[in-house]
């Protein structure tokens, strides 16, 4: 006859299995955690890694003698400025990028000076100005450009906020419609060249307005009609550009943020400040990176170095990560 257990007997067993119990749910919270935080620090990285890869993009494509870094009052310096600095309240990066979806850097020219088209590219500038032929009254000749219809409307689709072709577009056939051309070999002014304001500095510029010279828009058209520009200098190696580009933080409109010492990262695009336009006035906003806890940059040697650190939401873990943009 098989013994019964004893009450003594069963209190061991259930003791036993409930340390049993115990360590394995230890063990699986453990696993649990290690795997939530492993997963939220990849999570984070990614985030940040795009959020700086996207910023560098367009930093690629900037005109180096135009960026700036500015304060939330308006005052700002050339980010090589020694009085800009990691410390420094200036934490607004502003800056003018070449129009790159129409630069030809690769172009070949016939014997005439006329574009050879490759890959049935419908328009190009070339970079490079006529400086025996160009002046203000002749307009910016320039050979192996192609400023055809595809280039203007190329332009329009870049900076038109709706369906309707209308005001909010930039438009490349008016000399004044919002598209200028900057020299390489010109000293600027950041305070005045670019048409940045402080409120203080008067705006002179020294970047020529341009568009696309009646009669010259079509197979081969290489000239653009300059827009004032009396007495400033033409350089052989020019720019095209459309637009300015902000990297501003601002803090969200949740109240938890404020409190957890977190914002947002915005980029604001599609503003002219040659035109007199700020980018909180007129430009078009999008959202880089949420849960920013710092962001700051510097330039050394024409080399810039951006530093931007992201907490995950709802947890302490916090990712930086730097980037050089040459």
């Amino acid at each position: 006859m098989k013994r019964a257990f004893t009450l003594l007997e069963l209190v061991v067993v259930i003791v036993v299995l409930g340390i049993i119990a115990m360590m394995s749910f230890n063990a699986i919270m453990n696993i649990y955690s290690n795997y939530f935080q492993t997963r939220t620090v990849n999570e984070l990285e990614t985030q940040t890694e795009i959020a700086l890869e996207q910023i560098s993009k367009r930093l690629e494509h900037r005109i180096k003698p135009s960026v700036i870094a500015r304060k939330t009052d308006g005052a700002f310096l050339a980010l090589n400025d020694s009085g800009v600095n990691l410390n420094a309240e200036y934490e607004i990066l502003e800056f003018i990028p070449y129009a790159y979806e129409i630069f030809n850097d690769v172009i070949s020219l016939d014997a005439n000076d006329n574009v050879i088209e490759h890959g049935g590219k419908a328009g190009r500038y070339s970079g490079y100005a006529d400086l025996a032929k160009s002046s203000p009254a002749t307009g910016l000749i320039s050979p192996g450009s192609n400023f055809t219809t595809g280039v203007v409307e190329t332009i329009k689709d870049l900076t038109c906020r709706d369906e309707i072709r209308n005001a909010t577009c930039v438009d490349f056939e008016n000399k004044d419609g919002g598209v200028v051309a900057i020299f390489s070999d010109v000293y600027y002014n950041v305070q005045s060249s670019f048409g940045y304001s402080n409120g203080t500095v008067p705006v002179d510029l020294d970047i020529a307005k341009v568009g696309v010279k009646d009669g010259q828009r079509g197979i081969n058209g290489n000239t653009l009609e300059i827009s004032g520009f009396g007495g400033k200098q033409i350089s052989e190696q020019y720019h095209l550009a459309y637009t300015a580009n902000a990297i501003v933080p601002e803090q969200s409109a949740d109240p938890k943020d404020t409190a957890n010492g977190v914002f947002d990262l915005n980029l604001y695009y599609d503003y002219r400040p040659w035109m007199g336009e700020k980018y909180k006035l007129n430009g078009e906003k999008a959202t880089l990176a949420k849960n920013v806890t710092r962001f700051v940059f510097t330039e050394k040697n024409g080399v810039i170095v951006l530093k931007l650190c992201m907490r995950a939401k709802n947890s302490e873990i916090t990712i930086c990560k730097s980037k050089a943009v040459y």
